[in-house]
């Protein structure tokens, strides 16, 4: 099933070494170009991307189709619906409503939507935090029903889907990431102003920002920068899909946009001209229990430094918007194919590209082209390899499917490209198992930026 507004928490670290094998000596601009390119011809990626750091574009450049029949190239000024992009403009609007003192963060549900259930312990603060316990309606638009949702929808009709549903959790208590509460965070703005949110959101940030590439009615904008969406069917089939109308994911997601608009959007909101310091610094601080802020979701990069991101989902788009701000690095991949595939799925390639900016080993994407391999032969890798003194890689057999866990990380699954040859998804990292004279598996050789054995136990 797609995912709506998908939620990925940053992950950190290298998943499996570190090589200090040096890379070629290009430009750091050369090296992303070549990266996406690769991408892009395998089919991996196909967007546009700009990269930015301390105030400098390294990157701005499109990649693949914005129409694949008419082969129409993507450029700089494609326009992309963002999905989760959209709750970092929410987020900003709320925060200057608390500075005008027309609400507080703190407030309750119930004092702007009286007749919400549970309203009297909810706060504004725990929608952001997806603490709320709310249901998350993101299900409902891909039910069905979801053709209803590719047209222009009722407020009344979506708080239907999620209103009357009993609450995930105890509010503030646990996270349970949740559309829902930022659908009702557009609604507060409309009380609280009088005024439409997008109104209130054009009128706050795309006009005084003059981002003449991003709005709302996506689906009956006519300009030849507007992208055409598409799904990989069966990994294999790229097919346009009908675009979800902006009225249904609204203050959650119902925004678009083109990758220099969001540059000039992550500039002003980190300087003094939307938001006063104490306010962008609560903007980037996480609300506990979790790691989700007003509009944005924060995480750690290295050298502790402070990862601020946001990403979407929606038909036939994929959306990623990091900020690194202690080195004002900006990283933005706006996508016209979504990631219900594995092969088009941005994170993986979004942590490389941040490994190239900041001159850490990485290796080009692979192809994500599987073969069938028996369950005998599968079963014959099965154990544990030393990585390293500290480190053991158990591999294990599930359902004919064979799964790969180092010591202190997650489970991740690996694909064969041949019987002996397997690649990770979730990390750009390949394995080689290797047998000795009488046909016994004795080591497994780690491909992630560079080679290392480790030996079978």
């Amino acid at each position: 099933m797609n995912i709506l507004f998908r939620v990925i928490i940053f992950p950190i670290a290298l998943f499996l070494i570190h090589s200090a094998n040096a890379q070629p000596t290009k430009s750091t601009a050369e090296k992303l170009d070549k990266y996406l390119t690769a991408a892009a011809n395998l089919h991996r990626f196909n967007g546009t991307v700009l990269v930015a750091q301390k105030g400098s574009i390294l990157l701005q450049k499109g990649y693949g189709w914005r129409n694949e029949p008419a082969k129409i190239p993507n450029d700089t000024t494609s326009i992309y619906q963002l999905g989760s992009i959209t709750k970092t403009f929410t987020g900003a609007a709320i925060l200057q409503l608390q500075e005008e003192k027309k609400l507080s963060i703190k407030d309750k549900l119930s004092r702007y939507l009286p007749d919400y259930p549970n309203g009297d312990q909810i706060t504004i603060e725990q929608l952001f935090a997806h603490t709320s316990g709310i249901y998350d309606y993101k299900g409902v638009l891909y039910s069905k029903d979801s053709l209803e949702f590719t047209r222009p929808v009722s407020k009344v009709r979506i708080l239907s889907t999620f209103k009357d549903k009993p609450l995930a959790n105890r509010p503030g208590k646990a996270v349970n990431y949740s559309n829902s509460g930022y659908f009702l965070l557009g609604l507060i703005i409309e009380k609280v102003t009088q005024q439409p949110f997008e109104t209130v959101i054009r009128k706050r940030f795309i006009k005084p920002l003059q981002l003449t590439r991003t709005g709302f009615d996506f689906i009956n904008r006519q300009t030849p920068d507007k992208t055409t969406g598409y799904t990989y069917w069966k990994d294999s089939v790229l097919v346009a899909v009908r675009p979800l109308d902006s009225t249904a994911a609204y203050a959650a997601g119902g925004m678009y946009s083109s990758v220099g608009d969001l540059y000039r959007w992550t500039q002003a909101f980190r300087s003094t001209q939307l938001l006063k310091s104490v306010s962008q610094r609560l903007a980037f601080t996480p609300i506990k229990p979790g790691n989700w802020s007003c509009g944005w979701g924060i995480n750690y990069f290295v050298n502790h430094k402070k990862l601020v991101f946001q990403n979407g989902n929606l038909p036939g788009f994929a959306t990623f918007l990091v900020l690194i701000p202690d080195d004002d690095t900006v990283l933005i991949m706006l996508a016209n194919v979504d990631d219900t595939s594995d092969m088009t799925t941005l994170e993986p390639m979004l942590k490389d590209l941040l490994f190239v900016t900041y001159g850490m080993p990485y290796q080009l994407p692979v192809s994500f082209k599987t073969v069938q391999v028996s369950e005998a032969i599968l079963q014959q890798y099965v154990g544990q390899y030393q990585l390293d003194p500290k480190r053991i890689i158990t591999i294990t057999l599930d359902q004919n499917r064979l799964f790969l866990q180092v010591t202190g990380q997650e489970r991740f699954e690996i694909f064969p490209s041949s019987e002996t040859d397997f690649f990770l998804k979730a990390v750009n990292a390949q394995l080689t198992f290797q047998k000795d004279e009488t046909g016994r598996v004795t080591q497994i050789t780690v491909h992630q930026n560079g080679d290392v054995v480790a030996k079978r136990l």
